[in-house]
């Protein structure tokens, strides 16, 4: 049973969350040419103004954010208010505002590797976005606490998925089963992590698990070019950090990965670990670590 004290700083952080947001206006482009007609198409703005987020079609509808501020926070007292904090949500930008998510910490989870303290914390993630892309979505990533390694959902099935129309207004209006269905789908991923942390592999597997995954490897290391080399050798280096503490397993291999999207590839930057290069290579490293099991 919550305190009055507790509900009263939820609505207190609730509050300042809400002045934080977007309130975006849709307007329709003309060429503002004589004898030009002007195709339906339409830029989204902030309210007060400047370089658009996003160039939409007529049926694109922005989401109102407050709005789905309302049903995420609706959504978590309802279906699990015991084990998600609304004083940690948070709201975030990506791409200067063309992305937006709300985020809350969930399960933290130690993984069984030969690593003591290998800790895992998991956030469930609500996207939304003005920048005719992006749909609203539910999903959760994962930050390995031991080197920050941070990854998206490993699935390609996310939990909730919908393009931003006027038709699809009404779905953003309570999130409770999905969400539930994402806490499962963290505990999944644990298992799943451990299954790949107790797996030892060969160096013929790793050697195939990147040329999978990079499209080339070590074997044909003297024909690649300069800038594929560089490729190899920073993943090779990320991998063999891993190695010294875990071993050699599947895991090893997508930390390696991970570590080096993370810190190499997107140089701490949120934005592409969440939505370009890096985030779909920690995807594909997900797949053909699971490959590796069987």
């Amino acid at each position: 049973m919550k305190t009055s004290q507790t509900i009263d700083n939820e609505i207190d952080h609730i509050s300042r969350i809400r002045e934080k947001l977007i309130t975006a206006v849709k307007i329709q482009l003309h060429t503002g040419l004589a004898g030009f007609d002007s195709p339906e198409s339409f830029g989204v703005y902030r309210s007060s103004g400047g370089k658009p987020l996003g160039t939409v079609g007529r049926v694109f509808e922005p989401a109102n954010l407050s709005l789905f501020l309302d049903s995420v926070v609706h959504s978590v007292q309802e279906c699990c208010s015991d084990t998600l904090d609304l004083t940690k949500l948070d709201y975030k930008e990506y791409k200067d505002g063309q992305k937006v998510s709300f985020e809350i910490p969930s399960q933290q989870f130690e993984v069984k590797s030969k690593l003591v303290g290998d800790v895992h914390q998991t956030k469930i993630q609500f996207f939304t976005g003005f920048d005719g892309l992006t749909k609203t979505s539910l999903t959760f990533s994962s930050l390995r606490l031991v080197c920050l390694n941070g990854a998206k959902n490993w699935k390609s099935d996310i939990s909730l998925s919908f393009k931003n129309t006027i038709g699809n207004i009404g779905k953003i209006a309570y999130f409770g089963d999905q969400i539930s269905k994402v806490l499962t789908e963290q505990v999944e991923y644990k298992n799943l992590l451990n299954s790949l942390a107790s797996k030892q592999v060969s160096q013929s597997q790793v050697d195939t698990f990147l040329l999978k995954l990079l499209g080339y490897n070590q074997k044909s290391y003297k024909e690649l070019t300069t800038r594929k080399r560089n490729i190899l050798d920073k993943i090779n280096q990320s991998v063999a950090i891993e190695e010294r503490q875990l071993g050699m397993t599947p895991y090893t291999l997508l930390q390696g990965i991970t570590r080096y999207t993370t810190h190499e590839l997107a140089g701490g930057d949120k934005d592409l670990l969440m939505f370009d290069t890096p985030a779909k290579l920690n995807q594909e490293a997900h797949v053909h670590a699971l490959a590796l099991l069987n």
